[in-house]
């Protein structure tokens, strides 16, 4: 959906969309701004969102990530933590069923020290999963949810303040049945595993399931979502 600019200056800009009573089937017209920042080597995501009827909303940043560059192969050469000891399962059809499985001994464990992707992928195939990730002691506290370390010494910390992380890596990127400008740009054909998502946010489907977080938006209440990037060098 397009958003409408509202501010910019020389290290932020702000967006807000209006999505009327009804939109994709859901109830209620939902105000949601977005402030995009950048702080010295941090690249800061805040989400804010109101609405008149009681309504889902759980908002995240689906930006793909290369620390090589955009031209530069796939992500396989990087390493990933992620600090989720469970994950949401999901069944034949990809519907979420509930359960939260831990991931301790399996593919899917990425705590600890960065793993090499190549190696992951090896293993566990194609990765598209929300973690549930483990809460700071002190609670409603940010956390690190997510470190990516390419090859060429650039690191990138991802933190927030929601419980979960979707990790997807770029399974379906240069896929030959999309449209041809879908994976083009700088005059780059991008291919799969060209690039990794992290990306902040509820537990998906916890409207249908009440040991998740609640999605729920109510009238005069407001939706409010900080997450983070950090950047470093070697």
């Amino acid at each position: 959906r397009p958003f409408d600019g509202e501010s910019v200056d020389a290290g932020a800009a702000t967006f807000s969309l209006v999505d009327p009573d009804g939109s994709m089937g859901y109830p209620g017209t939902v105000q949601v701004k977005v402030t995009y920042e950048v702080v010295g080597g941090e690249l800061h995501f805040r989400y804010h969102g109101e609405a008149d009827k009681p309504t889902l909303l759980s908002l995240t940043n689906h930006g793909y990530w290369n620390l090589k560059g955009h031209a530069a192969g796939d992500v396989l050469d990087h390493r990933l933590m992620v600090a989720g000891s469970r994950k949401t399962a999901v069944d034949e059809n990809l519907i979420i069923t509930g359960e939260t499985p831990s991931v301790e001994g399996t593919p899917l464990d990425f705590r600890g020290e960065p793993r090499l992707l190549r190696e992951a992928l090896d293993a566990a195939g194609p990765i598209d999963v929300n973690y549930c990730l483990d809460a700071p002691e002190s609670a409603g506290s940010a956390m690190l949810a997510a470190r990516l370390v390419g090859p060429n010494g650039i690191t990138m910390d991802v933190w927030t303040d929601q419980p979960g992380l979707q990790v997807y890596t770029g399974n379906i990127i240069g896929n030959a049945e999309h449209p041809k400008t879908w994976w083009h740009g700088k005059g780059v054909e991008w291919q799969r595993f060209g690039a990794i998502s992290l990306e902040p946010q509820l537990w998906p489907d916890g409207v249908h399931h009440p040991h998740f977080p609640s999605p729920i938006l109510r009238p005069g209440k407001a939706y409010t979502h900080h997450s983070w990037h950090v950047f470093t060098a070697e």
